[in-house]
């Protein structure tokens, strides 16, 4: 019974060796194929990507390797299974491709190509509000402008997510990522008709259809969300906040920089969950985190005094001078930099946006009291 084993082993490893030495044949072979009638070099790049890929095997210790593949099929109990395929595959192009995939995907020792992984664009880059659409999360399909003519109505999902009649769940997701960079505010009509204005500074990632048992969308930055109301709940990721809406409207607020998560309601309920707590909050209510000494907190205010960035100028009622400062680099896409301590004293007032960013940087200083110094393009609050 041994000896057989043995000799089904050997017989596996002659096998497997052969179709890695054929993995070296492949990218000649399948670089030169029948074209119409006439037979020509192809310079498709996505032969040349599978042919590399491919090729990989041949970079790998081949008898090592082969050892290893046979110990983890005999591990998973599933080496009569592989032979079985491996044997019926009858060409050296689908053995080739079955060790690679065998390899690659199944033994654990650092040979696995390295995923994919979705290209960060920094809001920098950013000049005007652009569109990034991707499938399943991982392949950026295009990144496009997003139209100025008519920012009122903004950018409307055409799918509807809804109705689970309509939802072909084959169908790969497309993901969305709108990015606002300094200067511009804008709207984006999600597949429930739920309405998102987006501050200046801002980037909201969100499917096309919401298939799951809740809508979810990714934030940072400023944003008024209009929500409506469904039999799905609508929760927003924020950093390590959640907000979990109820068929409402509110402001809401989200910066590392500030370390600080903040969601007003106008109207409705919701609730913000941080430190694995929620707290709810109703019309004229602000609930905010912060990230520095994880409070959470709720309170009453006015929400006029916050939300005064979706019409035409700053406006600040007992405002801290760090959010006011962050708003006016945000809008202006400029560098602006406070003294040690001045962080937390608040101020009232209001800035027209046409205005340019010198007249409002010099009508600060003024206001505040302090010497603002100008180098390289920054501003420094003394």
């Amino acid at each position: 019974m041994r000896k057989r084993e043995n000799d089904i082993e050997k017989k596996d490893l002659e096998m497997a060796e052969e179709a890695i030495k054929q993995s070296e044949n492949i990218k000649e072979g399948l670089a030169f194929r029948e074209v119409g009638e006439i037979g020509e070099k192809m310079s498709s790049g996505k032969v040349e990507e599978m042919v590399e890929s491919v090729h990989e095997v041949s970079k790998i210790d081949k008898k090592e390797s082969v050892k290893r593949m046979l110990t983890e099929i005999k591990r998973r109990g599933r080496k009569k299974r592989m032979v079985r395929v491996w044997r019926s595959a009858g060409g050296s192009v689908a053995a080739a491709i079955l060790v690679f995939f065998t390899l690659t995907q199944w033994l654990p020792w650092g040979e696995k190509l390295e995923e994919k992984k979705i290209p960060t664009i920094a809001l920098t880059e950013i000049k005007v509000p652009t569109l990034i659409t991707m499938e399943n999360d991982h392949d950026i399909l295009s990144l496009e402008t997003l139209d100025l003519k008519d920012a009122k109505v903004g950018y409307i999902v055409k799918e509807s997510g809804l109705s689970e009649e309509i939802i072909d769940a084959e169908k790969p997701i497309r993901y969305n990522r709108v990015v606002i960079p300094a200067g511009f505010t804008y709207k984006v009509k999600l597949a429930d008709s739920s309405v998102v204005t987006l501050n200046a500074g801002s980037e909201l990632r969100f499917p096309n259809e919401f298939r799951d048992s809740l809508r979810e969308v990714e934030f940072s930055g400023e944003a008024y969300f209009e929500v409506k109301k469904s039999g799905k709940p609508f929760v927003v990721k924020a950093g390590n906040t959640r907000v979990r809406v109820y068929g409402t409207r509110f402001n809401l607020f989200y910066c590392e920089k500030l370390a600080l998560s903040e969601a007003v309601l106008v109207e409705g309920s919701i609730g913000m969950t941080a430190n694995g707590k929620e707290t709810k909050i109703t019309p004229n209510q602000r609930v905010f985190y912060s990230m520095k000494d994880s409070l959470v907190r709720a309170e009453n205010v006015d929400p006029a005094d916050y939300v005064g960035w979706l019409g035409n100028s700053f406006k600040y009622n007992g405002a801290r001078l760090d959010k006011i400062v962050f708003d006016i680099a945000q809008w202006y896409g400029v560098e602006i930099q406070l003294a040690p301590g001045l962080e937390k004293q608040t101020f009232s007032l209001e800035f027209d946006k046409s205005s340019t960013v010198e007249w409002v940087v010099r009508a600060l200083g003024l206001i505040i009291d302090k010497p603002i110094k100008t180098e390289g393009g920054a501003y420094y609050i003394e």
